[in-house]
């Protein structure tokens, strides 16, 4: 069987992905850190500031490998925002 045969018998149970603004997230880079009790964490030596209190809880920093520059905080799976 072809592979374009056989990814068109279940073409009906594929789900796409919906076009917003973090849509590009689910394919960055994701790391597991700590925040300290000033409410910052560290990423490649600077400390960045969580964009909501998130002190002595284990975050999910999501940043492009390409842009070094910009981090998105998620928290059990709920988007925070960027750090600062």
């Amino acid at each position: 069987m072809k592979p374009i045969d056989r990814f068109n018998l279940n073409l009906s149970r594929i789900q796409l992905i919906a076009n917003d603004e973090y849509t590009d997230e689910n394919f960055f880079i994701e790391e597991d850190r700590t925040v300290n009790k000033t409410n910052t964490f560290p990423i490649n030596t600077p400390r960045y500031e969580c964009p909501v209190d998130l002190r002595s809880k284990v975050i999910q920093v999501r940043y492009d490998r390409n842009r070094r520059d910009q981090f998105i905080v998620y928290f059990n799976g709920t988007r925070m925002g960027k750090a600062h």
